[in-house]
């Protein structure tokens, strides 16, 4: 028995100087899956928001989300809010990440609209996944602390990871443009 368990301590003692094991490629780096092929979140690459596909917190493909929609004819009757929205961050707490929705009036006149905004976490098989949305909000033109929606999720740990936050502004009793804007940022952040 003690020579079997000096053997399992050298093998040990190898396989952590990296001499035995698996090869050092085969390894998985921290965020990373050691299983080939199994999606994660990470980083986005260059050109990925032309070519990924955005899935609802389902798993099912939202159609042409945070894309522009084309103009259909009755656009000379719609009118154009301007929808805020801040980066996709850490909170306060340090231990969630957050995105802010609001809007203004652009070329509307009336003076409210419903708001909600949605946090999309980026995956390596070229997907943006709906992670939080905030409740639909009636809300002022403008802004600011109490005139905006929140959407905010826990984070698994704090992994470098892109995310997206779109927003969706509804303005009441006026036909309104449908886009969904969004910004961007790398965040560490991740949900998985």
């Amino acid at each position: 028995m003690p020579r079997k368990n000096a053997l399992g301590a050298a093998l040990v003692a190898l396989v952590a100087l990296g001499i035995g094991g698996p090869p050092a490629s085969a390894a998985a780096t921290p965020g990373t899956s050691a299983k080939p092929g199994k999606p994660v979140p990470g980083v986005a690459p260059a050109g990925a928001d032309k070519t990924a596909v955005y899935l609802d917190m389902a798993g099912r493909i939202i159609p042409a989300a945070g894309r522009p929609a084309a103009a259909p004819q009755t656009a000379r009757f719609r009118c154009t809010p301007v929808s805020g929205r801040d980066n996709p961050h850490r909170s306060g707490t340090g231990v969630a990440v957050s995105g802010h929705g609001w809007w203004d009036k652009g070329t509307c006149s009336n003076d409210r609209a419903k708001v909600y905004n949605c946090l999309y976490e980026y995956y390596t098989d070229n997907s943006w996944r709906q992670k939080a949305c905030s409740p639909r909000k009636e809300l002022k033109p403008g802004g600011g602390s109490s005139n905006r929606t929140v959407a905010r999720h826990d984070c698994a740990d704090t992994l470098r990871t892109s995310w997206r936050n779109h927003v969706d502004v509804n303005v009441i009793g006026q036909i309104d443009t449908p886009e969904k804007p969004m910004n961007g940022a790398v965040v560490d952040c991740r949900v998985y």
